[in-house]
């Protein structure tokens, strides 16, 4: 598979289009924001794309979607794209996202599995309820407890269930690069300035293309401002602006200076994480540029992917 990331506004989407058209793909979205309806113009979906696209547009807005729930996802996507002879493009900047499909992230060792185990955590969730199996947690797991929300049961007894059967915790066991197959993995690189001028150029079109409409149908709705989705960056700026204390051009201004943060925060993720075998673009290069830097290190290592 061939994973195309970086900060938002690098042109990481129009650079995955483009490869997935050269190398028979389809494009499996790595964005946390995506995967919700009706949330088009605010994070920046291609609606009209020339490829198949997969996870955009799967769940409601009011409900919550986790990196766990992503990889659930994402691998039987990834699994049918290849058993049709495609190649899985995965493009986004969701880092946790990403590395759920590179690192053992859930156990991080082997062990034999233990349905009887699962069975009895489940059993006892039923019995004694959830905030009754969150304490056990913290009781073993303190930092993975103070992590993960009671409600979340899903990921309670996830951990309950490793910590139970290897006798280490989630939160102190490291995880492995162990992909869930063979990957190459590209970082769009743009300096800082040129960066900046894009998300604003990005977030005036958005505006012009009607976010606030969309926002506020999100409310009409009935979707609230304290749900998972809404908390994202181009919408939750508009809380004060649909409160009337904040005007237009205020709000303008906090999406441009989150969204200028969160691309800041990308970068370094993206520098620090995949420094030991991604392959850097080249900083500004252009699309054809990417295309062909993608194309030749693809071929070269066709065998192996």
């Amino acid at each position: 598979m061939i994973i195309i990331c970086g900060a938002t506004a690098s042109g990481k989407s129009a650079l995955a289009t483009e490869i997935a058209k050269k190398v028979n793909g389809e494009i499996v979205s790595c964005d946390s924001m995506q995967i919700y309806k009706y949330m088009d113009i605010g994070t920046a979906k291609e609606c009209d794309s020339p490829v198949p696209q997969h996870l955009i547009d799967v769940i409601e807005p009011d409900v919550k979607f986790s990196v766990f729930d992503y990889r659930e996802r994402a691998i039987p996507v990834i699994k049918d794209i290849i058993s049709r002879g495609k190649t899985p493009i995965i493009a986004g900047g969701t880092g946790l996202y990403i590395n759920s499909l590179l690192y053992n992230m859930e156990y991080g060792g082997e062990y034999e599995d233990n349905p009887e185990l699962k069975m009895a955590l489940q059993k006892e969730l039923e019995e004694k309820g959830a905030e009754y199996m969150h304490n056990r947690l913290m009781q073993l797991d303190e930092k993975s407890a103070q992590k993960i929300h009671y409600n979340n049961t899903k990921r309670v007894l996830r951990a309950l269930y490793v910590v139970t059967l290897t006798g280490t915790p989630i939160s102190a066991q490291k995880a492995e690069l162990m992909p869930i197959m063979p990957f190459k993995l590209f970082v769009v690189k743009k300096d800082r300035k040129t960066l900046a001028e894009r998300i604003e150029k990005r977030v005036d079109v958005m505006l012009n293309n009607g976010l606030e409409k969309e926002v506020a149908s999100l409310l009409q709705k009935g979707y609230t401002f304290d749900m998972q989705s809404m908390e994202a960056i181009g919408y939750k700026e508009w809380k004060e602006y649909f409160l009337g204390t904040a005007t237009l051009e205020e709000t303008r201004e906090k999406i441009i200076v989150n969204t200028r943060k969160y691309a800041k925060r990308q970068d370094t993720w993206f520098n620090n994480q995949y420094k030991d075998f991604a392959v850097h673009l080249e900083e500004n290069a252009t699309l054809d540029e990417n295309c062909a830097k993608i194309l030749t290190d693809y071929y070269k290592n066709t065998d192996n992917l």
